[in-house]
């Protein structure tokens, strides 16, 4: 993923850095993990600073969403994405885990509108990218409620498939979840967990 770099603050501390296009739920997926305040956006891209938790052996960070961002130029969109870029080239010695945030009821949809225009999905680009610079990744599949009972099982294979794909030398590590509805919590929680203890870093203070 090539952008020019904008350096980012550096770092003390372990990271779980969490990523994802705009309005997907990412800082509610951290309010619901941690039990914190967390600034969230009321629009797309609203959030346009990163946002860190202390958690005790580790910090949370909250990165602002890319892609669409409400009533911000396509300049505007760009930047904001270099800038993402450069935070995470230069936090990838600190991070232990990258979390990639999807809105599953709109994943295939949106693959396709952009396989269309012969473009590879921003989700599928950036989920390649956090592969080549964290030692691990979760893909968070939120929004899960919002798929009726029989869609669940194709969706998340459509989702595999994709990620396999992108980076067929990683098994993708997927764990569905509702912010709204508040479920799935624990499963991402025992996900980073046992992450954190193949490199010998203490669980966070939940």
């Amino acid at each position: 993923m090539n952008a020019r770099k904008v350096s980012g603050p550096k770092r003390k501390k372990p990271i779980i850095v969490f990523a994802g296009r705009s309005n997907v739920g990412k800082s509610s997926t951290i309010r619901g993990l941690t039990g914190k305040k967390i600034r969230v956006g009321k629009h797309p891209g609203s959030t346009r600073w990163e946002q860190t938790i202390d958690m005790g052996s580790v910090d949370f960070v909250d990165i602002p969403g890319f892609g669409f961002m409400s009533r911000s130029s396509k300049d505007a969109i760009e930047d904001m994405k270099n800038q993402i870029i450069g935070w995470l080239e230069d936090w990838s010695d600190q991070m232990a885990v990258a979390v990639l945030v999807i809105d599953i009821s709109l994943f295939q949809e949106l693959v396709e509108r952009w396989g269309n225009r012969g473009e590879i999905p921003i989700e599928v680009e950036f989920y390649s990218f956090l592969s080549e610079i964290a030692p691990a990744v979760i893909v968070v599949a939120n929004k899960i409620d919002r798929l009726k009972k029989k869609q669940i099982s194709g969706e998340l294979e459509y989702l595999q498939q994709q990620l396999i794909e992108a980076t067929p030398s990683k098994e993708p590590n997927v764990v569905t979840l509702s912010a709204l509805k508040r479920s799935g919590f624990e499963n991402l929680k025992e996900s980073i967990e046992k992450i954190l203890q193949t490199r010998g870093i203490n669980p966070p203070d939940w």
